[in-house]
């Protein structure tokens, strides 16, 4: 629930953005929508309270978790709607255009033919594919939609104005009044945002054809289409936001809840008789610590680090209760950490297990550790170890701990995360548990699967799967346990391929369990870094990526928050990658020239869990068979080798998923893997309506992206794009690129095709990055000067002869 409040306002918080500043509201109030936005505006400000509210009572329940997520979806459409809106701001400021204006600059007949344009789209819903509407059509579809089709009246319901005009105004009026019935016919039908091609050899005003031969899509704004929308929107938020306001004043204040409650505190005691594949390892720490590189030297610290489940607790325990440390040490010590580090806490712990000395004097925890280990060697360990925030606790920490006389003295620390580990460990290295190889992780299975009994004779037939389970369990000890029980219950072929199949085990709760074991991790997280981390789901199991693929990515899904020190976007998003790598979710391996990054696929899959109402990945063997949320507003298309499905049936899966899934509200596509022709098409054809994209990922497509999307010049949203062909095959640039007024990351990749860029490129005015396979495309964008917030500009040609590519064009 905490979560879904947490997600639910930051939603809120995203729509609001836009009217937060004041400029959109300001532009707005020029254009008859200010009191829309503002109306819209509130509704948002009292549904955040409410939110806020609401994370600081004490509420549960499936229908209050539906009521909220009511709330998220409608806010999603509030941000897309005013994110529409900044955009047609954005392209009155860039073009001096009237499109999106209440009145036009001219005045007069000019003003009314303006608004005779916006009311006939609201009535008719403009389309530049549709047939031709008759008149009947129109006046049956004004009744409808409750619009008159008398302009004066209109007028006078959009702008509030007396139906009294002057003579000279009422005879343009009559004018513009009287060609409605011809304009019926010729205004076919759509929906906001409207293109307009200016190959048709008109523009949006009606203006002569552009010249120049690369020519931009142009998009309409619908004025009374878009103030219905907001009127709408507020209507599905008010009596939402009321039923939850009713249910929360009869709530109790809650008590922030300590998720350390759930864990299961571990003692120094082993449940795990046998130890598997770890030998090697407890014998070279035992060693090191009785007889080796440990025994003579002063107090140490060893780290040992590893995620969740991977048996780092087990590992100690052997240690600790090993005949050679308990004859070695004259005092050991287990203390569990957890997720607080409570330096009071953790030395009254220490305290109590330490023996009393004759003589000791004082009653403060640390002035009696002092005195009772002065002339002892000891053993601590400080199992399951979170956080330590303050370096200076953990020095206070080890203050009456390096009292000790003796030599050898240890202490054992264990984490999930590397940065804690850095920060303890006083070794020049720690030691990282990873996955059992294959050979012990197979024994270990099969001991939680059958026991000690000869039962594994008997089921020969069901090795080669459980073989197929081990393989996706990554070695983890404790996923072995959760998976080996999950298959025991039922030794036959038919549930073993179910719980291969379908991952049964992600839905196993006990606190022992591997998935609540990782999902405790991700609780830790601070939010934004669950944002961060939950998308990952987006992408394949074991895939490799680069840090600026990574923060491109989490640019374009706008999920960065504005940073106090004033860091730049990239940078904020290079800290939250580090945050993650330190919390164990990524691995990070080096490579020659720069470090890739790969999730481990138990880390996957829990992206996969907690990012399930949001975040969704298709591919051969799941098309049909996985349960798609209404709520889902991302998706990835994989597309893999899997010879368990044919293509064929593939592409057939395909074609039913818009009765499916709701493609209308789509924030993120992302394509992996080679598509063909045909299911190229299959592609255009499911994704005709999904205006709403901020990201688009498509790369070794066969055909260019405006064939397959035919509604790419509408994509009014797009943060980022990325795009490319299947080696040798060329493309041509879309020139919609260029009407992308809210474009961050534009990359072209190792695309082949032609790249003339249209010569309105610097109406980009919030490009970040711009990628493409040669670096002289950056010499060709005509006034760059434009693009403050580029953050690299590979090639500069100065040419004194041509206006757009003077010196000065460098100055920001």
């Amino acid at each position: 629930m905490n979560a879904l409040l947490s997600t639910a306002l930051w939603v809120v918080g995203k729509a609001l953005a836009p009217v937060a500043d004041g400029v959109l509201g300001d532009w707005d109030s020029s254009k008859n929508l200010g009191l829309n936005v503002e109306a819209l505006g509130t509704e948002l400000l009292l549904v955040k309270a409410t939110l806020e509210t609401a994370s600081r009572k004490h509420i549960g329940g499936q229908a209050m978790k539906e009521l909220l997520w009511k709330l998220r979806d409608s806010a999603s459409c509030a941000e897309d709607l005013l994110d529409e809106l900044d955009y047609f701001r954005i392209h009155d400021e860039l073009h001096g255009t009237y499109d999106a204006a209440d009145h036009h600059a001219k005045g007069g007949v000019h003003d009314l033919a303006l608004n005779a344009r916006h009311t006939s789209r609201a009535v008719l819903g403009l389309s530049s594919a549709a047939t031709p509407a008759e008149p009947g059509q129109v006046l049956e579809g004004a009744r409808q939609r409750g619009v008159c089709c008398g302009w004066p009246r209109a007028r006078q319901r959009s702008r509030g104005i007396s139906s009294s005009t002057s003579n000279a105004n009422q005879a343009d009026e009559e004018k513009v009044s009287g060609c409605m019935s011809k304009l019926g016919k010729l205004l076919p039908r759509s929906s906001s945002p409207h293109v307009h091609d200016d190959n048709s050899g008109q523009s949006t005003h009606g203006a002569p054809q552009r010249e120049h031969s690369q020519k931009t899509p142009l998009l309409g704004f619908n004025r009374v289409d878009v103030s219905e929308r907001m009127k709408h929107i507020v209507e599905q938020l008010q009596p939402v936001r009321r039923e939850v306001t009713k249910i929360l004043q009869s709530c109790d204040r809650i008590t922030v809840p300590d998720i350390a409650q759930s864990r299961p505190i571990a003692t120094g005691q082993s449940i795990e008789p046998k130890l598997y594949g770890r030998d090697h390892i407890v014998n070279t720490i035992i060693h090191d610590m009785t007889k080796g590189k440990y025994h003579s030297k002063d107090l140490t610290v060893l780290p040992i680090v590893g995620p969740g489940g991977i048996g780092k607790t087990t590992l100690i325990q052997h240690i600790y209760r090993s005949k050679e440390v308990q004859n070695h040490f004259q005092v050991v010590i287990w203390v569990c950490v957890s997720l607080s580090f409570n330096l009071n806490k953790l030395l009254e712990d220490i305290n109590k297990y330490i023996p009393p000395v004759e003589g000791e004097k004082g009653n403060r925890p640390e002035e009696l550790i002092e005195q009772r280990l002065k002339s002892k060697r000891f053993l601590l360990v400080l199992d399951d170890m979170w956080e330590c925030s303050n370096e200076d606790d953990w020095e206070r920490l080890l203050l009456p701990l390096k009292i000790s006389q003796e030599k050898g003295s240890m202490i054992l620390v264990t984490t999930r995360f590397p940065a804690i580990a850095q920060m303890v460990g006083s070794t020049d290295h720690s030691i990282e548990l990873k996955g059992l190889e294959f050979e012990y992780f197979r024994e270990l299975f099969h001991a939680f699967v059958f026991g000690d009994d000869q039962r594994r004779s008997d089921h020969i037939f069901l090795l080669e799967t459980g073989d197929k389970i081990m393989v996706k369990l990554k070695g983890s000890p404790l996923a072995a346990k959760t998976v080996g029980r999950l298959l025991r219950k039922d030794l036959n072929f038919r549930h073993w391929r179910r719980v291969l199949e379908s991952k049964e085990w992600e839905s196993q709760t006990g606190v022992n369990d591997i998935m609540p074991a990782l999902k405790l991790s991700y609780d830790y997280l601070p939010f934004e870094l669950q944002q961060c981390f939950l998308y990952s789901a987006l992408f394949p199991e074991d895939f490799k990526f680069s840090s600026g693929y990574l923060i491109n990515f989490w640019i374009g899904l706008d999920i960065l928050q504005t940073d106090p020190q004033n860091r730049t976007l990239e940078d904020t998003a290079l800290s939250n990658l580090n945050d993650l790598v330190a919390h164990g979710f990524f691995i990070e391996e080096e490579s020659y020239d720069s470090p890739w990054y790969v999730m481990h696929d138990l880390l996957h899959d829990l992206a996969l869990q907690v990012a399930s109402h949001d975040c969704i990945s298709l591919h051969r063997s799941n098309v049909g068979l996985v349960h798609i949320q209404p709520s889902i507003r991302h998706l990835s298309i994989i597309i893999d080798d899997d010879d368990a499905v044919s293509h064929e049936n593939f592409k057939s899966q395909f074609r039913k998923l818009k009765t499916r899934l709701k493609v209308k509200q789509l924030h993120t596509l992302m394509l992996f893997g080679e598509m063909d022709e045909s299911f190229a098409n299959i592609l255009g054809d499911l994704f005709g309506e999904a205006n709403a994209l901020r990201v688009l990922h498509l790369v070794n497509m066969p055909t260019s992206v405006e064939s397959m999307l035919n509604n790419f010049s509408a994509l009014v949203h797009l943060r980022y794009l990325c795009l490319g062909t299947k080696y040798g095959r060329e493309m041509h640039l879309p020139l919609a690129i260029s009407r992308f007024y809210h474009l961050r990351i534009l990359d072209l990749g190792q695309w082949y095709g032609s790249c003339d860029l249209p010569k309105d490129m610097s109406s980009l005015a919030k490009l970040r990055h711009f990628y493409a396979r040669s670096d002289e495309l950056h010499s060709d964008i005509l006034n760059v000067g434009k693009l403050i917030l580029l953050e690299e500009l590979k090639v500069f040609r100065v040419n004194k002869e041509s206006e757009g590519f003077e010196p000065k064009q460098l100055g920001h």
